[in-house]
């Protein structure tokens, strides 16, 4: 339902107005400004009158009601400074603008009109000064004929922002690439032309690929994001071989001209496996029988992690009887079979030499058999000698 009301007596900016009340809002229309009974204050021409108006102390509780009747939710002080520092522009409001809002009075009081349209004849003279406050951007304009100032909100403040993430996995194989995965997320409102990820190579470690033109530079993984829109995100890897077990660590930075730099911090354990050479020779061949022949047993561990318990059992053949046995751990004989009481560890690429003393008992082409098992070989790895005896 529409109701056309009366002109009020004064109007801070008009000489004519219509008013317009609907339900949800309303709105009026100008045609001409700078009506003495229904100004804001007295009329301006220059940035300092401007700033005289916004300093006088007379008008800072009407400045105040006026904008708390717009339902500003910005900080009066934030306007008054800008209004005493900021650069003022002349500018001309366009025939046809809609103004948010503009400060009135009537019978004296400040009061705020709504939806304001410029209905004259040709553009109004105003000034005008943007600032900032609580977070959001504002241009404030002021018609030099009545003094009526309003206030636009043209968007969130600028602000730059960077967030950076990694994943790696909790655990990799020695000798086997570890997959590390970077998400760069632009967190501020405005676009990031240019952000620079650095990613320092662990100790140890090599990088056998990269993504997205990731360069070696000063010991490090360098990403160059170019155009990282606001709320953007850009996920770059890199790939990583480490041949002894240890913790890879990686610290990474991201940062831009505008946004602080921001760091983040992930693991990936190395784990080895051990990996057991074993090599049974006699030291002698052929031999009488009678005689005595030395089998050395040599176990090497090649693989990338400790070996533990390690252990060798060995079988005589009928033609040959125990005599005995020296090495890193003590050597007992029951019957044919012959064992080592088990090593506590074998280190990676570490060496551990057993001897057996064997008496030939007969003739035969003998064969020496070996077992050895550990914590990490529960299932024996066999070898085997063949000695010829005459």
């Amino acid at each position: 339902m529409m109701k056309r009301l009366p002109v009020p007596t004064g109007f801070v900016l008009l000489t004519a107005l219509l008013f317009a009340v609907s339900l949800h809002a309303e709105s009026h229309r100008a045609t001409r400004l700078g009506n003495p009974a229904t100004r804001f204050a007295p009329p301006i021409s220059t940035p300092d009158d401007l700033r005289s108006r916004f300093s006088d102390k007379k008008l800072k509780a009407d400045f105040a009601s006026v904008l708390r009747q717009w339902g500003w939710r910005g900080n009066l002080r934030d306007l008054h400074h800008a209004a005493a520092t900021a650069e003022i522009e002349d500018i001309r409001i366009p025939v046809g603008t809609t103004m948010p809002f503009m400060s009135s009075r009537e019978n004296g009081r400040a009061i705020c009109l709504r939806n304001v349209l410029w209905a004259g004849k040709e553009p109004a003279p105003a000034l005008a000064f943007n600032f900032s406050s609580n977070g959001r951007r504002y241009r404030c304009i002021t018609p030099k004929a009545c003094s009526n100032f309003f206030v636009e909100d043209i968007g969130p403040e600028p602000r730059s922002g960077l967030t950076i993430s990694c994943t790696a996995p909790d655990e990799v194989l020695a000798n086997r690439p570890a997959q590390l995965c970077l998400v760069v997320r632009n967190t501020g409102n405005i676009p990031e032309p240019a952000a620079t990820v650095s990613l320092p190579i662990p100790a140890g470690a090599t990088v056998t690929q990269t993504t997205d033109a990731g360069a070696l530079v000063n010991g490090a993984v360098r990403w160059q994001i170019p155009a990282l829109p606001a709320g953007g995100a850009k996920q770059i890897c890199a790939y990583f071989v480490r041949p002894d077990p240890g913790i890879f660590s990686f610290d990474v930075t991201a940062s831009s001209p505008t946004a602080p730099p921001v760091q983040t911090v992930c693991e990936t354990k190395v784990t080895g496996l051990p990996a057991i050479l074993i090599d049974a020779v006699d030291l002698e061949d052929p031999v009488e029988v009678g005689k005595q022949v030395i089998y050395e047993i040599k176990v090497t561990n090649q693989g990338s992690a400790p070996g533990t318990r390690v252990k060798l059992v060995c079988t005589l053949p009928a033609s040959q009887e125990f005599v005995s046995g020296s090495g890193p751990t003590e050597v007992t004989a029951e019957g044919r079979t012959v064992r080592t009481v088990p090593l506590p560890v074998l280190e990676s690429k570490g060496v551990a030499t057993w001897r057996v003393v064997v008496k030939v008992i007969g003739a035969e082409d003998a064969r020496f058999l070996v077992d050895l098992s550990s914590d990490q070989f529960e299932i024996p790895i066999h070898e085997q000698e063949s000695t010829h005896q005459y």
